[in-house]
């Protein structure tokens, strides 16, 4: 796994807990989403955007590498 890039003082670190923000809270919102589908297209559909987002938040928020289980 690659190390995080060194925060320089140029609001990186604000930049992405920003962005961490706004894709938990597009996460939460495909969740509800989801659990309210009246079909299984729409539920997965949902799902599938959710777990995009944990993927991305997680990747951002440096819980997560493509390469760690290779």
């Amino acid at each position: 796994m690659s190390d995080p890039t060194p925060d320089t003082g140029d609001g990186g670190a604000a930049e992405r807990a920003r962005i961490v923000a706004y894709l938990a809270f597009h996460e939460r919102s495909a969740r509800t989403k989801a659990t309210a589908a009246t079909s299984d297209e729409s539920r997965i559909y949902q799902t599938t955007i959710a777990n995009a987002m944990q993927a991305m938040r997680e990747a951002i928020d440096g819980g997560f590498h493509w390469k760690a289980d290779l």
